[in-house]
């Protein structure tokens, strides 16, 4: 990921998808310490191997002003607004941060990616141009 991050294009990003890439921590570290993506909005990152120290980098990041959805299913790390339960017109009945994350908006501010706000859509997913 190091070489990645140093590609000036990653410049004209508004979403990247890297779900099931083996990225891990270090490789999330690297890509966020990018400083070509001051674009991006949409990041999926769906089995990446991504754990607290991925989550960390990814809320220290200072790279990534415009980013407002990240996908994080199915990593070893759960951050991300969880809707549970549903009503009648299909949204959820509860939706909330889990600790890590509402640790890393105590710890970094608010984040648009972990605003409740995305804590219920089909799939889990958002489209990149819902956001």
């Amino acid at each position: 990921m190091p070489g990645v991050a140093g590609v000036a294009a990653l410049g004209r990003l508004v979403a990247l998808d890297l779900r099931g890439n083996p990225i891990g921590d270090d490789g999330l570290a690297a890509l966020v310490g990018s400083p070509h993506l001051g674009r991006l909005r949409w990041l999926g990152l769906a089995r990446c191997g991504i754990g607290p120290a991925g989550a960390e980098a990814l809320a220290a990041s200072r790279n990534l002003p415009a980013l407002r959805y990240v996908d994080l299913r199915r990593n070893p790390v759960e951050v991300t607004a969880q809707g549970r339960g549903q009503d009648i017109n299909g949204g959820p009945t509860e939706v909330e941060l889990p600790p890590l994350g509402r640790d890393l908006v105590a710890r970094y501010g608010a984040l648009p990616w972990l605003d409740e706000q995305w804590g219920w859509r089909p799939y889990g997913v958002v489209l990149w141009d819902e956001v």
